[in-house]
């Protein structure tokens, strides 16, 4: 076992960066869970998959169906058959649900740019491509 504090550093920096944007979220009328299941949808692309957001965020389907179908009943996101299975959900971001996210995004990029001051263009690449293999990594286990 290593001494590595990957683990309390990659936690630390969830709770700062929850400290951070919680309040900006608030005052944009969202929600930390809203934010982070709209986000996947973003990051998902505009054919994501029910499935493919619910393996995203490290949840089981049943829960994801749950908050899908809530954030519908809100005007936040459009559940639809996929075109090419239509036994698959495809999920998108209603125009409201993207009003609100562009409101938040200045205060994600000024996040990002706290993050990543006085941190060279080099280590910055650097660790996103080990946070990408990290992430993948733990994806292949779930």
């Amino acid at each position: 076992m290593s001494d590595s504090q990957l683990g309390p550093l990659v936690a630390t920096l969830y709770e700062l960066q929850s400290a951070y944007l919680e309040p900006k979220l608030k005052a944009a009328g969202i929600r930390w869970t809203t934010f982070q299941l709209l986000a996947a949808v973003i990051g998902a692309g505009d054919q994501a998959s029910q499935a493919e957001i619910a393996r995203r965020l490290a949840v089981a389907p049943a829960t994801l169906s749950e908050a899908v179908q809530t954030h519908v009943r809100q005007g936040l996101l459009i559940q639809a058959p996929a075109p090419s299975d239509r036994r698959k959900k495809i999920l998108q971001l209603t125009p409201e649900a993207k009003r609100k996210m562009s409101k938040v995004a200045v205060h994600v990029q000024t996040l990002e740019q706290l993050l990543t001051a006085s941190i060279s263009p080099k280590l910055i690449a650097e660790t996103e491509t080990a946070l990408e293999k990290m992430v993948q990594n733990l994806e292949n286990h779930l």
